[in-house]
């Protein structure tokens, strides 16, 4: 435990009621004084794009993986930031504690020029519910959203067990000595919104099966995954290729593999080999040796530009994000001609 941990519960103890609020007021005062500069930092981390030489791939990573924040306390705080900096009656608003750091985070996606003035006004000193009720009104109805969470399943127990079986259900802690002797098994509870379309296809493959042992939603959702991904991902692309020929040759459906140095194209082996050389994450690296994490919209991007003369063998290619193959493109085309295609807040 740190020594502060130790001290200050004992220091707390010792004060009279009007020292301990005055205290609690001055560290809240603080609190909300930091929060205000964080959010000014975040909007100047924004404008800097100096994350990605350190190698996170977005604002909300560098939040995550290096300040430490969960994604839920770092989006609510990113959003904030954006709609302050959008709308700099925002931060005055927060300032004067007419509004709440997360209600200004859940306006962001609603405000425009044109109902700023509105939303604002209705919005100022209300209570978190009133908020959410004002931004029910501008947005779609939606009935729950896409989530993922893990849960443990008990499997069936002795009668001895059931009073601490009835505490897990209520969400009740489980009492100590019956933690290690209730056996449960992982499972992932998966939720979203569908339409129509997807429950006719959802039937139909159903229906497929129906000579199959597949017939829960899970089992349908796995075999269509997976076959997904031995249709499209370049690990098991590669490993086939192999397999069926013995050793690495052309891409028969490319016509550009017979003279690829004139084609912008890079072939599907090459693309699939870099793809599994690089782990299928971006293989930017900051100079402290932290590595970008990010595995979606991955880009291979030629080390030596192909204008340049660079050639799509493997050793000039690499897998990118998005957010870093723009900003090398940035080092090798310039920073005006790149400009256009970041995002803007």
């Amino acid at each position: 435990m740190h020594q502060e941990d130790k001290v200050l519960p004992a220091l707390f103890r010792k004060m009279n009621n009007a020292e301990f609020h005055h205290q609690f007021e001055l560290i809240a005062s603080i609190e909300h004084m930091s929060t205000m500069k964080i959010l000014h930092l975040i909007n100047d981390l924004d404008r800097r794009k100096s994350y990605l030489e350190l190698g996170y791939s977005s604002v909300l990573d560098y939040c995550v993986r290096k300040i430490g924040y969960s994604r839920s306390a770092a989006g609510r705080r990113i959003q904030a930031a954006r709609c302050a900096r959008r709308y700099p009656e925002v931060f005055g608003m927060l300032r004067a504690h007419e509004l709440s750091f997360g209600a200004a985070a859940l306006i962001e996606s609603i405000l425009t020029d044109d109902n700023k003035d509105s939303i604002l006004s209705r919005v100022r000193g209300a209570s978190h519910r009133e908020v959410e009720r004002v931004v029910s009104e501008y947005r779609l109805p939606v009935a729950l959203r896409d989530r993922l969470q893990y849960v443990q399943i008990p499997l069936p127990q002795p009668r001895d067990l059931d009073q601490a079986l009835v505490d897990r259900h209520c969400k009740r802690a489980v009492p100590e000595e019956y933690r290690d002797q209730i056996p449960a098994e992982e499972k992932v509870f998966v939720q979203f919104l569908a339409d129509e379309e997807f429950l006719t296809l959802f039937e139909e493959v159903r229906d497929l099966l129906a000579n199959s042992s597949f017939d829960s939603f899970a089992d349908v959702m796995k075999l269509v995954l997976k076959e997904y991904r031995n249709r499209h991902s370049p690990a098991v692309r590669l490993a086939r290729r192999a397999e069926k020929n013995g050793a690495k040759g052309p891409d028969s459906r490319r016509r550009e593999w017979e003279d690829a140095t004139k084609s912008r194209h890079i072939p599907d082996e090459v693309r699939d080999e870099v793809f599994v050389r690089d782990h299928g994450q971006c293989s930017f690296v900051a100079a402290d040796g932290t590595r970008c994490q990010c595995t979606k919209g991955l880009q291979v991007d030629h080390i030596k530009p192909f204008a340049n003369g660079g050639t799509h063998d493997p050793s000039n290619l690499r897998l990118l994000c998005g957010a870093h193959n723009r900003r090398e493109a940035e080092r090798t085309m310039g920073a005006h001609v790149m400009k256009q295609f970041w995002r803007t807040q």
